[in-house]
């Protein structure tokens, strides 16, 4: 039996005990976000928290890699017949995570099912996104065509995250059960367990058509608190985190076991207007509101420079953005007297709801802009979860608006963010609920129906004018993507803000 002297003993336990990169299992990558979506099946359900998830458990389509480029993944081919129809031939061979084969009935059962929501018992909250395909048509074992109502310029983008479901699995376990207790996919991991608001765990699928992921074991940990998630990716216990804020990139960037990747992505912040009761029915309380906010000073002090402002929401690398189109300055003064001329000249009491706790100190900054101005904000932070979305997307009461930002389903088009955000038939997200702009859902409309695209450059020209005069939202800016990383773990951050964690390597 070997004997330890008492320092040599409490150095062992020391070393034992302390937490490090090495805490985790070298086959097990662990990502940190800030809450799980309300399910896994991809359909039902539009936040970036599930999509991150779905991406890396169902697959689409089409695949965009770390360039950005197209490129075949379920469908090995495709193209356009005429203005309405696309014909897709379907990659032989692949495997559900359950060992079914996929066939073109389940191409078809999934976007059936989201396009024809009568035929479900909860209707796909992203229905806009694809409503125009009015039919698919199997042609044989490997074809199907994919016929839309109108022209529809974005099919392929949007086909990039449409997850495919198994249709005979679907049916014998019931919705409820694939969201929560028997998700498949065909995706590089598959589903093993989901302890709710603590983690997600995945496992690779060795019959994935690429080949199997370079880790085994993939691990999504629910972590709201941003403090929580700095602590982990310091001392091991995750390997990924995002949205890192700028007073923290430095330390994480210099720190032992950790680096940062940033890039540029779509992600557009704002603060979405009740159109519908006082004070925002009022353009004239919009502008102010606008005017004051110093949107430079948040993306310089609290964004570390990385950020760029914007007229509206339509993001300067989505197609249809209308450089022209000016960013409202920051004019306190002017912000005052339009309250005034609205009606308000003490001012006026509102609250403002978030749940975007990444960035809180943005949150906090532009409430108290506001209350300088004389648009005295209460502001009501919430913690990320089925509370809040019960809140905002099922009842739409987030008195009088709401601060957060839209990606876009890194979607490089205007009608991704103008469509979910502005559009109020039932398929718009917030739209629906608060904008209220004559004329506006008849140009969005039209922006979507044509393969004209200097004809769609021109609507979406219009649109930014109308929205910019209307504003119906407080417009923001754009932020980057950045990632801490482990350094036991290759990755680097993308344009489209996914998590391709297929791509993810142990460092040699």
């Amino acid at each position: 039996m070997r004997h330890w002297s008492l320092p040599l003993l409490a150095l062992a336990l020391l070393l034992a005990l302390a937490p490090g990169a090495d805490a985790q299992p070298k086959d097990t990558l662990t990502v940190a976000l800030i809450s799980h979506a309300p399910t896994l099946d991809p359909h039902m359900h539009f936040e970036r928290v599930g999509i991150l998830v779905n991406i890396n458990m169902f697959d689409s389509l089409l695949h965009k890699n770390a360039r950005l480029e197209y490129e075949p993944s379920l469908a090995t081919s495709w193209k356009a017949l005429n203005d309405t129809t696309w014909e897709f031939k379907l990659r032989k061979g692949v495997k559900f995570h359950n060992g079914d084969t996929l066939t073109a009935e389940d191409v078809k059962f999934s976007i059936e099912r989201v396009t024809e929501p009568g035929k479900e018992k909860k209707k796909s909250p992203q229905y806009g996104n694809v409503r125009a395909i009015k039919d698919v048509r199997i042609v044989d074992a490997d074809t199907i065509h994919l016929v839309t109502d109108k022209p529809f310029p974005l099919l392929l983008e949007r086909l990039v995250f449409f997850p495919i479901v198994p249709k005979k699995h679907l049916e014998k376990v019931g919705d409820d059960a694939f969201g929560t207790t028997a998700a498949v996919g065909t995706g590089p991991w598959k589903f093993v367990e989901w302890k709710r608001d603590q983690y997600i765990r995945l496992e690779a699928f060795d019959g994935h058509w690429r080949g199997k992921p370079a880790f085994k074991h993939l691990v999504i940990r629910a972590i709201p608190e941003v403090a929580t998630q700095i602590a982990e990716i310091k001392t091991g216990g995750v390997d990924l985190i995002r949205n890192v804020s700028a007073d923290i990139a430095p330390e994480l960037k210099a720190h032992a076991q950790t680096y940062v990747s940033s890039a540029p992505i779509l992600r557009v912040h704002y603060v979405e207007l009740d159109m519908r009761s006082a004070p925002f029915d009022k353009k004239l309380v919009r502008q102010a509101a606008n005017l004051a906010i110093d949107k430079q000073a948040i993306i310089q002090r609290l964004m570390g420079g990385l950020g760029r402002q914007v007229a509206t929401v339509v993001q300067p690398p989505a197609f249809g953005h209308d450089p022209e189109v000016q960013p409202f300055p920051f004019d306190p003064k002017k912000a005052k007297e339009l309250l005034a001329q609205a009606g308000y000249p003490s001012g006026v009491d509102i609250t403002l709801h978030s749940a975007f706790v990444e960035f809180r100190p943005v949150f906090e900054a532009l409430t108290q802009m506001l209350t300088e101005v004389g648009i005295r904000t209460n502001a009501r932070m919430w913690d990320p979860g089925p509370a809040w979305n019960k809140f905002l997307q099922a009842e739409g009461k987030a008195t009088n608006g709401a601060y957060g930002s839209w990606g876009n389903y890194s979607v490089f088009d205007a009608d991704a963010v103008l469509h979910p955000l502005f559009h109020t038939e039932p398929g718009g997200w917030i739209g629906k609920h608060y904008t209220r702009v004559e004329g506006l859902d008849k140009l969005i409309d039209e922006g979507r129906s044509t393969l004209n695209q200097a004809a769609r450059k021109r609507t979406y020209s219009q649109i930014q004018k109308l929205i910019r005069e209307e504003a119906p939202a407080i417009y923001l800016f754009t932020q980057y993507d950045t990632l801490a990383i482990s350094k036991r773990v290759e990755y680097a951050a993308r344009g489209d803000e996914w998590l391709w964690l297929f791509d993810a390597k142990p460092k040699r």
